[in-house]
Formats: C-alpha cells, structure tokens, sequence
C-alpha cells in the first residue's frame, strides 16, 4: 500500500508544478530568544549557543508568491534573576515545523523575499543552570506534565535574499516568531498568567530546483 502511494506521489510531482519545486538542508542559530512572562519578571534574553538545522521545501506556482515549509530543530531559552547578582537560565530543544507564504522580487538575478506565517513546535527536553559558581552549567531538566508545557504554536514572519546558481539556490533567512503557547500552565501553583516565547533567528540554506531533472529528462528524450 505504501509503496503504491509513492508511485502515484512520483507520478503527480511533474503535473503539479514540477519546475517550481525546492528541496534542501539549513543551517542557522537563534542569537536571541525569551519568554514574555504576565505577571512581568526580569527575564532577560537567551543567546544563542548551538547550531540548527533542518530540512526545507519550496513550492513556487506563481512569479512573485509561493509556500514555504520546514522541518528544525531549534534551542531556545531565557534568563531570570536569582539572589539579585546571579542568573538562572533554561534551554529548551524543539521539533519546530513552520509554514509561511512568501513572497519575491527578483533584482539584478538576486530575489528580495519576505514571509510570513505559522509554526508549531514540541519541547523534546530541557536543560537548566544558575551561575552561583562564576559559569552557568546547564543540567537536565526534568519536565512535569502538570506544570511544563511541550507544545508551542505561534506567528512567523521574516524576509531574506536568495541566488540560484547552476548548481542550487542559496537562500538567507532572518526571521522573528512570537509564541502562543505558553511554556509554563498557569494553572499548576505559583506559575505565571502568561509565558509566551519570542525568538529570533538567522539562517542559511541550500536548495536544489528539482525542474532540472525535468528539464535534464525532456532534453534526453529529444534527443
């Protein structure tokens, strides 16, 4: 049965647009990210200090506007306030899927885009440390259904540069998201009303336009 579906998916991609199919990998990090807390805390932001990646495709059936979707995993955190001269920090690993319409302006052979959307993620663990002994050392943080919260959905919206060469596109992304889930549940004790991610994010991607088997295939078959 799985195999049949792939099949009728292979024979369906050149009928739906196949010139206009991207696929690739992205690479990136979040330089700033944190956790907008009702009522205010002294929360300062998270820089971020690992890489990111994830897997991209774009599907163009117009000039100018197209979708977008992604597969990441991405780390993002905060920083409060602890004994008025240390920190306690968290970072969280997500599974994030965003989805977004772009749209493009091509100028001088270089594509202006901008985008905006949706996205959904999911907490697969935590890590969290206080620099009492002059470094912050991050250990796992055990997650409690009743008061942590795994899934995050939200808004997307960024814009970035893109080339195509003859060997693939590369595309640079900025983006910036804003977090409806709330990481922690108001209703487990002492925890806060609202605590909404905010994050920030750059990153860089290589894509390849499946037209050109396409193409490559119609010119073999004229030959």
């Amino acid at each position: 049965m799985i195999r049949r579906y792939l099949f009728i998916l292979l024979i369906l991609i050149p009928t739906i647009g196949w010139s206009q199919l991207l696929i690739g990998v992205k690479g990136g990090f979040s330089p700033l990210s944190t956790i907008s807390f009702k009522p205010t805390q002294k929360s300062t932001p998270y820089y971020g200090e690992k890489p990111e990646f994830g897997i991209i495709i774009k599907y163009f059936d117009q000039k100018r506007f197209g979708l977008q979707g992604e597969v990441n995993f991405t780390h993002r955190g905060y920083n409060t306030p602890y004994k008025e001269i240390y920190k306690i920090r968290q970072v969280g690993s997500y599974v994030e899927i965003p989805v977004f319409t772009q749209m493009r302006f091509n100028i001088v052979g270089i594509y202006l885009h901008a985008q905006a959307g949706c996205f959904v993620a999911y907490m697969l663990n935590a890590r969290q440390g206080v620099d009492t002994s002059g470094a912050m050392v991050l250990k796992k943080y055990t997650l409690d259904m009743l008061r942590d919260n795994r899934f995050d959905f939200g808004l997307i919206g960024g814009g970035g540069l893109s080339k195509e060469f003859k060997w693939g596109v590369i595309q640079v992304d900025v983006r910036i998201q804003y977090g409806y889930g709330d990481l922690y549940k108001h209703t487990y004790k002492d925890m806060p009303d609202q605590s909404k991610a905010i994050v920030q994010s750059v990153s860089i991607s290589y894509m390849y336009n499946i037209s050109n088997l396409g193409k490559k295939r119609v010119k073999d078959n004229n030959i």
